[in-house]
């Protein structure tokens, strides 16, 4: 029997400045400094993993993220998705900085309701 490849949903954070960048991976690893590769769980049958922080060479505009921090999600075949989407929501909004969020290259707003529906539509394609 074979296992279906690409159970990870990709998620940027984008937040005005490093200071900012730096508060977003430090609460979502639940650690003070979060080194590339460090993971965590977060619901049952899923594990956050913290990729790197990275500038945008030229941001035209104030609204605009001038820093991404990247993490994957990996999860299991049977994985709920509404424990992500309300951890990822709770997470992202508890630290205070206005965010931008990408998942797997679609923007979303930092909503709990347009989380859960992207989050879910990812899940259920990979399974």
């Amino acid at each position: 029997m074979s296992e279906r490849v690409g159970r990870i949903i990709s998620i940027e954070v984008g937040v005005a400045d490093e200071t900012a960048g730096k508060a977003v991976a430090a609460s979502m690893m639940g650690e003070p400094s979060p080194s590339s590769g460090s993971e965590r769980s977060i619901a049952d049958g899923s594990v956050l993993k913290y990729l790197r922080a990275f500038k945008v060479a030229e941001v035209t505009d104030d609204t605009e993220a001038a820093v991404w921090v990247s993490f994957g999600i990996r999860y299991d075949s049977n994985v709920d998705a509404d424990p992500i989407s309300s951890w990822l929501f709770r997470t992202l909004t508890e630290h205070g900085h206005p965010v931008a969020l990408r998942v797997d290259t679609s923007s979303i707003p930092c909503e709990i309701d347009a989380m859960t529906t992207l989050i879910r539509s990812k899940v259920k394609r990979s399974v």
